[in-house]
């Protein structure tokens, strides 16, 4: 197999099924922010390399899987980029920030709606419980995070919901307030490792575990350059406040 060359097929397919059919609409624009912005497809990498060990890394299916597992990241980093209120993305302007809101939701939306499509398409049903199970994991994860930061800062749902409604709120970003290493470890396997173990297992089965045990360690390292330069972990760490304790449990921090 040319990894290269079939990369490049999953990209083309992928672009083909986000050609928008008005290039004014506001859809056409979130979609060329999308596609302009599309890194180096390592879960559909991770997908062909394992499909390859069975022969099958040609084939029209594994394009598809490999361009809906892509699909499904992208739509996860739009959802979380709202969620985090983080205004970049790979050093240039999140959807949200651009585009609002409302827009980035709605347009990760678009991309889950895209992954049934394929779904049924493939006509797989492990292929498709797989995913499924992966979505309502990483969505799992994702409330527990945002619950066990609330609860280490006191903060009430209602708290938060006017938080989420202010930009000047004092609340910080919820990813740097896990309360234990075990917690960190259950919510990066289910938000990060969790897809990367899905990607391989829909390539072969066999290297779902390989998968999980790579997210963690990619999720890990991306932890610790978050932590290296983000001011509120410094501001944190020079005024020693109560949220402290919280990141010093922080497994990055940790090590």
């Amino acid at each position: 197999m040319n990894l290269k060359t079939r990369l490049d097929d999953v990209r083309a397919e992928y672009l083909r099924r986000l050609s928008p059919t008005d290039d004014t609409s506001l859809l056409a624009q979130l979609e060329q922010h999308i596609t302009a912005r599309m890194g180096k497809m390592l879960r559909p990498q991770l997908l062909l390399l394992a499909a390859d060990t069975l022969g099958q890394a040609d084939t029209p299916r594994t394009t598809l899987l490999a361009v809906a597992v892509e699909m499904l990241h992208n739509a996860s980093l739009l959802h979380d980029d709202v969620i985090d209120h983080d205004d970049l993305r790979r050093g240039q302007p999140s959807a949200n920030a651009r585009f609002g809101n409302t827009a980035a939701v709605l347009a990760g939306d678009y991309l889950l709606a895209q992954v049934m499509t394929i779904l049924h398409e493939v006509d797989d049903r492990d292929a498709a419980l797989l995913v499924n199970r992966t979505v309502t994991t990483m969505v799992q994860a994702e409330l527990l995070q945002l619950q066990t930061s609330n609860e280490k800062l006191g903060i009430r749902n209602e708290e938060l919901a006017d938080a989420e409604k202010n930009p000047n709120s004092p609340i910080p970003n919820s990813k740097f307030l896990i309360p234990n290493s075990s917690t960190y470890l259950r919510i990066i396997d289910g938000k990060t490792a969790s897809l990367f173990a899905c990607a391989c297992a829909l390539g072969n089965p066999l290297y779902y575990d390989f998968g999980l045990h790579y997210g963690r360690l990619f999720q890990l390292r991306d932890d610790i350059a978050d932590h290296e330069d983000n001011p509120f972990t410094a501001n944190l760490i020079e005024q020693e406040t109560a949220a402290l304790a919280a990141i010093k449990n922080h497994l990055p921090i940790l090590i």
